[in-house]
């Protein structure tokens, strides 16, 4: 509790004048401050005792970009009402401020919304309430912390990516890859006039009502969608891999591009699974399902650049989980990753690497040569620079051209 210091210094100078003079007046003016002062004190500590604050959140999680609200409530179970209250909720959640004044009577409440935006993926504790109490007179005030502890996860960014595809090697004859079939995507590449025994599944309905005549889509044999038995997204966090500062780093965009990955697949209706390693490791088997889409991202949430754990001796490590008839995706801003894709190919898996190109975010390293070897030995890769648009880096209609774009929107 503090004491404001005009008024010891009022006191004092009444005290003072009271022996100096020997004045009645000046007597009853310093015991009538001195009352005063008592019962300001003691109606503080009163009130202090019986105020209770909350916080409800709406909701457990939200994403990056997202908006989220909490409703704060403080009840006075007191039978004396309280003056001026200043309440301010002490958070590390980045841009994130809540407070408010108000004046509560006996056994009143007071409640307010608070609204805030989701800037940056994790975990943050809340609900640290900071408040400040004033007398009525402003003698005294008294600030006092109410914790009611809850915590929120911020989900990473998830984009659309319409036009990845694992894709397997295009090779003539039998081959040791004939586990996967092929069958239409979601992605049309034309739409033409209906036709008698057309499935009813393809008609286009917007083409359709635009033009007032059955329309349905037709696929290339190369926009085909493949049907893995299982998915699995390889991320590689070791802390020697990565660059960037801020939100503009290999680790921000690494994981952003794994959520997109486990969300978009999933949510297909594919088993997806989940392989990192950061100051601890984060194993999910492969399953569907918005359940286990919200596990991953939990996951995805935390998960920092700080691993000591390689590639290839997470690969390593768990190689045995790798069934032949698996997709895997490896993002990694790693120039040595060969021998690690190489061990994943031998096991019969398709796959596909996602190079971060070190380079263009502070690094030493390019990423385009090793996207050419990997090319050129029969493994697909995607290329993704710093201010790349990701949907478009990670479109397999450019994969024959793996350049980067350098757009400035991700």
């Amino acid at each position: 509790m503090k004491i404001r210091w005009w008024v010891i210094v009022i006191l004092v100078c009444s005290l003072v004048a009271s022996l100096v003079t020997g004045s009645t007046m000046l007597w009853r003016l310093f015991i009538f401050l001195g009352i005063l002062l008592l019962l300001s004190y003691i109606w503080m500590r009163i009130n202090i005792r019986y105020i209770d604050g909350r916080v409800v959140r709406l909701s457990p999680y939200c994403q990056v970009g997202d908006r989220f609200e909490e409703e704060i409530t403080f009840t006075n179970r007191g039978k004396l009402p309280t003056a001026l209250i200043e309440v301010k909720e002490s958070a590390a959640f980045p841009g994130y401020e809540s407070s408010a004044t108000f004046h509560l009577p006996a056994q009143g409440t007071y409640s307010w919304h608070s609204v805030g935006t989701c800037q940056r993926r994790g975990q943050y504790d809340m609900g640290q309430l900071v408040v400040k109490m004033t007398d009525p007179l402003g003698f005294f005030t008294v600030k006092e912390k109410i914790i009611d502890s809850k915590s929120i996860t911020v989900f990473p960014t998830t984009m659309d990516l319409p036009f990845f595809q694992v894709l397997p090697r295009q090779e003539v004859g039998p081959s040791k890859r004939r586990w996967f079939t092929a069958e239409p995507g979601t992605n049309a590449a034309r739409v033409r006039d209906y036709i008698s025994g057309d499935s009813l599944r393809n008609i286009h309905w917007h083409t359709t009502a635009h033009t007032g005549a059955l329309m349905v889509k037709e696929y290339d044999p190369e926009r085909a969608v493949v049907a893995y038995k299982d998915i699995w997204i390889v991320l590689d966090m070791l802390a020697t891999s990565h660059f960037g500062s801020g939100d503009e780093t290999t680790a921000e965009y690494a994981v952003d591009m794994a959520a997109s990955l486990a969300k978009k697949y999933i949510e297909e209706g594919k088993k997806v699974g989940l392989m990192a390693s950061g100051e601890r490791s984060f194993l999910f088997i492969p399953e569907n399902g918005e359940e286990h889409l919200e596990e991953i991202m939990r996951a995805l949430a935390v998960i920092d650049a700080d691993s000591t754990l390689s590639l290839d001796g997470l690969v390593t490590a768990q190689e045995e989980r790798f069934e032949p008839g698996a997709a895997v995706v490896v993002i990694s801003p790693s120039p040595n990753i060969q021998a690690s894709l190489r061990r994943l190919v031998n096991r019969g898996t398709v796959v596909t690497a996602v190079l971060l190109d070190a380079a263009s975010f502070g690094g030493k390293t390019t990423a385009m040569e090793i996207s050419r070897i990997l090319v050129s030995s029969g493994i697909h890769s995607y290329l993704v620079r710093r201010g790349a648009q990701i949907s478009r880096a990670l479109d397999s209609r450019y994969l024959l051209n793996p350049t980067g774009y350098t757009r400035a929107t991700r």
